[in-house]
């Protein structure tokens, strides 16, 4: 695991339905609050569809900008979810079948839906994990999270879209992940006040 500190990241969300405005994108306001509570902070958000090339650039840009990237969405089991496998090229690193994460899948499908849906060979493909990642747990569904770190200290972090996976992944696993190479953390708060009129200078 590398030991150097995080000052900054960016939030990549993947998905075309983003876009469409099908869905609303709360996974980037959640990240950014809890992203705060470590005193990383956030320069920018990003949202970029299923397209492998757009995402290459997108990736690209914002390694270029920040320590760390986090993104959410794209690690499905159809075709269009290339976002584990695009990042894995940036990296060079190439990719193999985790036996562990497999069996986690395994487990999930059996103590989910027991006989009645059994898992199919595209899930298969959620086992995939590229060279030296870290794997982070999702109870909660079929597509584990990653952690990639570059030789350069660059980290990106890839977690599932759904908030009921993507959110409890953050508190459970990305935080603690983070919290052991985060720098000095600012407070800050903010206050209301009701009642308080301005009034006119009185003029002389």
């Amino acid at each position: 695991m590398s030991n150097s500190i995080i000052h900054n990241a960016e939030i990549l969300c993947i998905g075309t339905e983003l876009l469409l405005g099908d869905i609303v994108n709360t996974n980037a306001a959640y990240l950014s609050q809890k992203l705060a509570s470590l005193g990383i902070a956030v320069y920018r958000q990003s949202v970029v569809g299923d397209n492998p090339e757009r995402l290459k650039v997108a990736l690209k840009e914002a390694l270029a900008r920040a320590d760390l990237v986090i993104t959410s969405g794209g690690l499905g089991p159809t075709y269009d979810d290339l976002t584990k496998e695009t990042v894995a090229e940036h990296f060079g690193r190439s990719m193999h079948m985790d036996g562990e994460v497999l069996a986690e899948i395994e487990r999930y499908f059996t103590n989910r839906y027991g006989d009645v849906c059994r898992m199919t060979p595209n899930n298969r493909k959620q086992a995939l994990v590229p060279d030296g990642a870290i794997v982070l747990r999702n109870p909660n569904g079929t597509a584990p999270g990653l952690a990639i770190e570059g030789e350069d200290g660059k980290t990106v972090i890839l977690l599932p879209g759904p908030p009921r996976e993507f959110e409890p992944m953050v508190d459970a696993e990305v935080l603690p992940y983070l919290a052991r190479r985060r720098g000095e953390v600012f407070f800050s708060r903010n206050v209301h006040i009701m009642g308080m009129a301005s009034r006119p200078s009185k003029m002389s």
